[in-house]
């Protein structure tokens, strides 16, 4: 029997599809990015900081390294001449002396972190955008995971995922912060001190996926002392009758370019005294662990599961079902702007309503391009734009504030603080970043219209690149053209390219709709 069977006969025998932890080494793999150590390496070298002393002095702890160079760091950024395009981005951030690392370490991830050109790891993100799971948990800062499941709900930090109401389906966990919220980032001992002080309540919100799913973790080391804590956080409130239960639920993949032949074995896990049996794969090609996670069977799609476990919640917590049960078959086609047909329970508008809060920011952007969403625009703004906004500037909010003004029962009020700050945005706040000034004054000096740039490059250049053209080239309808034949590009694993497509669309959308 093949690696892929074995897998696939183990997932086969629970009830629920498995949960990923994802760890470093998937952003090694596809990313090019560096492992913790190595990334402090790099920051130090990036920064002139000497890394042998700090290291030495931290003995071996990365957390008290990653504290010694924030601390000599610090004074560094604030002063030095070269950090200026990052201080006029990041300095209204800086919450404390380890700030300036955090920006500095964003910024590499966002430049660095480019999905890799080879074609063996480039059909395995392909395998990987497919996997069927019910969610998925990382201490990845990078991109990546939002890059392969655009449609999945997106938690940063303890903290969000600590008082946020998870429907546990259809969602990633950043537990250890992400790329594009810098503060968030767990890097440092006090971080890290915090995070474990935390560590009980976590483990309390991640005990029902350890129960109810099998585990997958990929790209973490068996000698992991991070997911090591957090897997015997879990276990502390277990009784030792389902701890044993537990064992069968955990699979560790490693990958081994030396291995060969594939093995699917028991193994022990020990931390701290205690141990623990699992699962351990074990194999040079990892596009057979991946093709065994996309045979696995659901019935419907995890976005739509998400929302309709959250609209019930809803409704469950809010009010009593009193009028009818609204009933029809939802597969890969249906229409999720139309949810609130699908399945209702109790008020139909309230459901309605309450759904507007699980649209995504994918969702968001095809209806600003195809305008196709049917969305009530008044309910996007209220409902949908400050829970997008939570995570990122880069939701367009135009078309939307534009549309609810001519609603019969519009009220200025709605109207949070987020989108009345995303209101007053112009194309200069959606430039990219991170672009030598010598490219970014060429470009900025182009004399024609974006459609003649566009014809100079592949599309992928021309995200990253054309949001630096004079705005009278900026013309909207060229845009807009460009944006819907490469609405691809948004969910693109190479994180600037996603995120330059994003910023695209806002300009389109200042553009087009920015008249209030």
């Amino acid at each position: 029997m093949s690696l892929t069977d074995q897998i696939e006969a183990h997932l086969r025998g629970f009830a629920s599809p498995p949960y990923l932890f994802v760890g470093s080494g998937i952003a090694r793999r596809y990313l090019g990015l560096e492992n913790w150590k190595g990334l402090l390496e790099k920051q130090c070298e990036l920064h002139d900081l000497d890394y042998g002393f700090l290291s030495s002095s931290a003995n071996g702890d990365l957390p008290a390294l990653a504290s010694a160079m924030a601390k000599e760091f610090h004074q560094k950024w604030w002063k030095e001449k070269k950090y200026k395009d990052s201080r006029d981005q990041f300095s209204k951030q800086a919450s404390n002396d380890e700030s300036a690392l955090k920006f500095e370490i964003a910024k590499y991830i966002t430049s660095a972190g480019t999905v890799t050109k080879d074609a063996g790891l480039l059909a395995e993100l392909e395998l990987f955008k497919q996997v069927v799971v019910d969610g998925i948990v990382t201490t990845n800062w990078d991109g990546l995971l939002e890059a392969l499941f655009p449609d999945y709900k997106i938690y940063v930090g303890q903290e969000e995922l600590l008082f946020a109401q998870i429907q546990g389906i259809g969602e990633i966990y950043k537990i250890h912060g992400s790329y594009d919220d810098p503060n968030s980032l767990v890097l440092t001992s006090s971080d890290y001190n915090e995070f474990h002080r935390r560590n009980p309540y976590l483990a309390s919100k991640l005990l029902t996926f350890f129960v109810e799913n099998p585990i997958v973790f990929l790209g973490y080391s068996l000698t992991d002392k991070n997911i090591l804590d957090i897997i015997h956080s879990v276990l502390n409130c277990l009784s030792p009758r389902n701890v044993e239960k537990l064992a069968d639920r955990l699979i560790f993949v490693q990958w081994d370019r030396y291995s060969t032949e594939d093995r699917f074995e028991r193994t022990i896990l020990s931390n701290d005294g205690r141990s623990l049996p699992v699962f351990q794969v074990t194999t040079f090609d990892m596009a057979t662990v991946l093709a065994a996670l996309t045979k696995i069977k659901r019935r419907i799609p995890a976005k739509i599961l998400r929302i309709l476990k959250q609209q019930v919640f809803d409704l469950v917590h809010t009010t009593t079902p009193n009028e009818r049960v609204y009933v029809k078959d939802i597969d890969d086609s249906t229409d999720v702007s139309a949810i609130e047909v699908a399945i209702g329970v109790g008020i139909q508008e309230r459901l309605r309503d309450k759904g507007y809060t699980a649209i995504s920011r994918p969702d968001i952007v095809r209806d600003v391009l195809f305008n196709d969403g049917g969305y009530l625009a008044d309910v996007i703004v209220r409902d949908t734009l400050p829970e997008l906004l939570k995570k990122t500037p880069y939701v367009p909010v135009f078309k939307y504030l534009q549309a609810a003004q001519g609603t019969p029962k519009w009220d200025a009020s709605q109207i949070g603080p987020r989108v009345t700050k995303a209101s007053k945005k112009a194309i200069s706040d959606f430039r990219p970043t991170s672009v030598g000034r010598r490219t970014a004054d060429a470009i900025a000096a182009y004399s024609k219209d974006f459609a003649s740039y566009a014809k100079q490059s592949d599309p992928e250049m021309v995200v990253n690149y054309a949001g630096l053209l004079p705005e009278k080239a900026l013309k909207p309808q060229q845009l807009h053209e460009f944006l819907t034949q490469n609405i691809s590009l948004m969910g693109s694993p190479k994180t600037n390219v996603a995120t330059n497509f994003y910023k695209l669309v806002c300009m389109y959308d200042v553009l087009k709709f920015g008249s209030l």
